[in-house]
């Protein structure tokens, strides 16, 4: 391109202007569908990284003797989860998960999905866990879930839109999500345990009925038995009466009959006696051992409420502390868009003048030019 000016030629070079856009992304052939990659976090039950390809709904659940783990499918080795736990896809741009009538249940960000009624959208960063944990009564064994780190890709291989709460949480420093799980574990583990010792103090209760009503039993058995006592206290009168009345041979033959009596008498309230007292101490010596086993279930309720208790202070400090956290970061954020608003205000002023010098130098050029080529003329004349 050449330029004329009065008398001066200028020769400009152009070039077309690039078209830039960063947002530009290389397809790879080989991938045309949706991938989602689960990682495994420290307080999850261990499994390897997965790589899910999405083109078609792929199904989270425990392993059976037909469906067994790899790298490339969401069956794992865990007990907590049931066999048909969880759905999870992708449909026009986006990722859902949804739990299938699972016995643990589902969660995204610490928060639970209804059973078969809710279709959650995922986003790239979401912190997803299948089941509980559970602790077995009788082993004293904790069975851990499945807690995972979700990354979504989109068929064009670009990563999927990050979780808000985590963009946020980076943006202004709020409480980090492994807290916030280490927290709610604690509290439901402290939730599991008081439901045991709930469970505990129950048959605690029947075992203390079964002893008092045994107690009982043993009392009207100790009763009949003094009944029995007068019975033959009574008897014995009677015969030293009949002895001032019967004759001699014939009060020897009662005699000896009432001996007789008397001794088996004896022999089956002693054995009487033997059984009830030993079935008394059993019952004392139960008595004491649900006793104590009802002390050590006081104690340990008492910890896990107080571990509750205390998990929550944390929680409301740390919700607290980020809070405050929060609003000195929003009023350092106005104070800097005041100030950056006030450089924008003196910059445009500073253009707006700049413009107004621009134009009045075109036209004195102008006006300079068309006098030069005036006297030219009249020169040439």
């Amino acid at each position: 391109m050449v330029v004329v000016s009065g008398s001066w030629v200028k020769n400009v070079a152009t070039y077309p202007s690039p078209n830039i856009n960063s947002d530009i992304v290389i397809p790879n052939e080989n991938e045309m569908t949706a991938k989602a990659v689960l990682i495994c976090r420290p307080n999850s039950h261990h499994f390897q990284d997965r790589t899910l390809t999405l083109d078609q709904p792929v199904k989270v659940g425990r392993s059976v003797a037909r469906a067994k783990p790899t790298t490339t499918n969401a069956i794992f080795d865990c007990k907590v989860l049931s066999r048909h736990h969880a759905l999870l896809w992708y449909e026009n741009g986006k990722f859902y998960l949804q739990d299938t009538k699972s016995s643990n249940g589902t969660f995204v960000n610490n928060n639970r999905l209804s059973a078969e009624t809710e279709n959650h959208e995922l986003s790239s960063g979401d912190i997803v866990q299948f089941g509980v944990d559970v602790v077995e009564n009788n082993r004293k064994v904790t069975h851990g879930c499945i807690i995972a780190t979700i990354k979504l890709y989109l068929p064009d291989g670009k990563e999927a839109k990050a979780s808000p709460s985590i963009t946020d949480s980076d943006r202004h420093g709020m409480v980090p999500l492994d807290d916030l799980y280490r927290l709610n574990q604690i509290i439901q583990e402290a939730n599991q345990r008081e439901q045991c010792l709930e469970t505990k103090l129950t048959a605690l209760q029947h075992v203390v009925d079964e002893t008092r009503k045994s107690a009982e039993e043993s009392w009207q058995a100790y009763v009949g038995e003094e009944r029995l006592l007068s019975r033959v206290s009574a008897l014995e009168n009677q015969l030293q009466q009949a002895n001032k009345n019967w004759g001699e041979d014939r009060l020897r033959e009662e005699l000896a009959k009432l001996q007789e009596d008397n001794e088996s008498y004896q022999v089956a309230a002693k054995e009487a006696l033997e059984k009830l007292h030993a079935e008394r101490l059993q019952a004392v010596a139960l008595a004491m051992e649900q006793e104590r086993a009802r002390i050590t279930a006081e104690e340990e309720a008492l910890l896990a409420k107080e571990q509750f208790t205390q998990a929550q202070l944390e929680l409301e400090k740390k919700a607290e502390e980020q809070r405050m956290k929060l609003e000195q970061r929003e009023q350092e954020l106005e104070a800097r868009l005041e100030s950056e608003s006030g450089k924008v205000m003196d910059l445009q002023l500073k253009l707006h003048e700049l413009n107004a010098l621009s134009i009045q130098d075109i036209q004195s050029r102008d006006i300079l030019e068309d006098s030069g080529v005036v006297s030219n003329f009249f020169l040439d004349i």
